[in-house]
């Protein structure tokens, strides 16, 4: 850990600050939106457009929510300008804080504007010791919330920030996700817990980057016999509690629904930034079933992750528990 932090961090540092200057002039080229920005004070920008890697749904709400925090530590205006490979207002509106850009406050032009790239910075140093006199684009997919509170709460009697109550100040579901999720509550029929799977392509089912599959048929029903046995199990201890089971495998879900007093979110998923080159047509009930199933899993009773040694211990569930702050478990099976 000293080592990653020591050297090998600082050479990272040191990539980044190279293609932020790269990611800059290359936005800049063909960018139409040139001119000055009419703020007084430089905006903070949370940024996902699609121009770098950005991660999952939960890594990019990592970078946004750090961002936030240091900029309602400071007093400082923050945005969001989240375009790729959808726009955020088509799902999410602002709560308490409006995040929306207004018309001539963003800008990428380099004289007026500097990007500050931070994907897979563990810490929070360099947005820490940041004195913006331009408009900051902000890319990144890391949690430094605990390393931002470190470094303000407490000064002048402010308080730390819990990571659920910045996220409802920033987001409220818009009206076709609220009617959705309301509408899935009450299959639920009252309180739920939930579970979680992730496989990744281990399936078949679940195209992602470069992750491959189990070839062997048996082994795969092995695999999924022992998740449901799993399932199984939690029932035993819940009771007749209804349980939301969600997953990033099709194939496990249909065979989880056939147990009894098992809830899916009946739907596809796609990885949100592994699909560059293949992105399917009508894209929007795609992508509102991965906001459903944040939503609904943050409203639960409490949220296990179950998985094997080799299954992908996935965030999604650990901040989908965040949001309201309920109970979470990590199951190895």
């Amino acid at each position: 850990m000293a080592t990653y932090y020591g050297k090998k961090y600082k050479l990272l540092e040191l990539r980044h600050r190279v293609k932020e200057v790269i990611l800059a002039t290359r936005i800049a080229l063909k960018s139409n939106e040139l001119g000055k920005p009419v703020s007084r004070q430089p905006l903070h920008v949370a940024m996902v457009d699609g121009e770098s890697f950005h991660g999952g749904m939960c890594d990019r709400f990592k970078g946004i929510i750090s961002l936030y925090a240091y900029c309602k530590y400071r007093s400082l205006p923050f945005r969001i300008r989240y375009t790729y490979p959808f726009k955020l207002e088509d799902y999410l509106s602002p709560a308490v804080y409006d995040w929306t850009l207004h018309e001539r406050e963003y800008t990428d032009n380099p004289l007026y504007s500097r990007i500050l790239y931070m994907r897979g910075e563990h810490t929070a140093a360099r947005l820490l010791k940041l004195n913006a006199r331009k408009q900051i684009h902000f890319y990144s997919n890391r949690d430094c919330l605990p390393q931002i509170n470190a470094a303000y709460a407490g000064k002048e009697g402010q308080k730390a920030f819990n990571w659920g109550e910045l996220y409802r100040e920033l987001f409220k579901p818009g009206p076709v996700l609220a009617e959705r999720i309301q509408s899935i509550k009450q299959d639920l029929g009252g309180d739920y817990y939930a579970a979680v799977f992730r496989f990744q392509n281990l399936l078949g089912d679940f195209h992602e980057y470069h992750f491959k599959s189990i070839h062997d048929s048996a082994e795969a029903e092995k695999l999924i016999r022992k998740c449901l046995d799993a399932l199984l199990k939690l029932q035993a201890e819940h009771g007749d509690k209804a349980l939301l089971v969600t997953s990033d495998s099709v194939t496990f879900l249909k065979r989880a629904s056939q147990l009894d007093g098992v809830h899916i979110i009946p739907g596809n998923l796609i990885h949100i930034d592994g699909q560059k080159r293949h992105i399917p047509k009508d894209t929007y009930e795609i992508y509102l079933k991965s906001f459903l199933d944040f939503y609904v899993l943050s409203e639960a009773q409490k949220i296990y992750r179950i998985g094997t040694s080799y299954m992908y211990p996935s965030e999604f569930p650990v901040y989908a528990a965040k949001v309201h702050d309920i109970p979470f478990e990590s199951v190895v099976i």
